[in-house]
């Protein structure tokens, strides 16, 4: 009785995670269940608000508190989506964000946050660093060194040679970004202070420094014989207020509160 109105709110749900949110493929999608709220959401929606639904993914991918982890979870996100598809009143409540766990988010980790972190990244549609007009993540790569790769921008070999003073984990997803993996093999293990000279002789590096969230003080590292001992911690912290920064953007309008439980004054 439903299916052919199902089919329809099915497709516009993968339709709006690929052409709308430019996720490529499940692996990206932090809950499971963002599947079954979305297809509700479209069924019979003729005038569906994307707004309000990208603004409706970043919270609950991001937010501190795990909220749609479980079945109970998702009669209380239909309820709010049918809100907004009703045009009746509806609000977020307040994000919380902490930025512990942006920095202790794991390259290994399949959990909710750390793929909400690769999806934000996604999102941007990253260029690669050495063929700057060309974007990373696509759907058709016709040769195996175009694959998108996971790089570490202070490569994990280096950081364990040069540990210098740094305490934070070179697997953090703060460290990662997206490159062609012909220029992440090139990269290897190279001093980030090398590397970084090599590309930015590209007109527009840094507008695809931008494009991965990078902290533009990157830039700066080329110009300079050395880098401070705690380079790889001053990086990702700065790399978090990128992030942040970004889903501010994002979250336009909802009241967004940023915490550090790695700061013992938040508890």
């Amino acid at each position: 009785t439903v299916w052919s109105k199902a089919k329809s709110s099915i497709l516009k749900t993968f339709d709006f995670f690929e052409n709308t949110l430019g996720l490529k493929g499940p692996q990206l999608i932090p809950y499971r269940y963002f599947y079954l709220t979305l297809a509700n959401y479209f069924y019979e929606n003729h005038n569906p608000n994307y707004s309000f639904l990208k603004k409706y993914f970043w919270y609950y991918s991001f937010h501190r508190d795990d909220l749609l982890s479980n079945t109970g979870d998702i009669n209380l996100h239909i309820e709010l989506l049918n809100k907004e598809k009703n045009n009746e009143d509806y609000n977020f409540p307040r994000f919380i964000i902490d930025k512990d766990t942006l920095r202790k988010s794991s390259y290994s980790s399949k959990g909710r946050l750390s793929r909400a972190i690769l999806s934000l990244y996604a999102h941007k549609s990253p260029k690669d660093w050495k063929y700057t007009d060309r974007n990373v993540n696509v759907d058709n790569f016709f040769f195996s060194t175009d694959k998108p790769n996971l790089h570490h921008i202070f490569p994990t070999d280096y950081i364990a040679k040069n540990l210098g003073n740094n305490t934070l984990d070179s697997n953090s997803l703060m460290n990662i970004a997206y490159l062609t993996q012909i220029t992440n093999l090139e990269i290897s293990n190279k001093n980030p202070l090398d590397y970084i000279r090599d590309y930015e002789s590209n007109s527009n590096f840094k507008e695809v420094i931008e494009s991965h969230l990078l902290p533009e003080q990157i830039l700066e590292w080329s110009s300079k014989d050395e880098m401070a001992t705690d380079a790889l911690d001053t990086f990702i912290e700065s790399r978090i207020e990128c992030v942040i920064l970004e889903l501010k953007k994002q979250l336009k309008d909802i009241a967004i509160e940023v915490i550090d439980t790695k700061d013992s004054s938040n508890f």
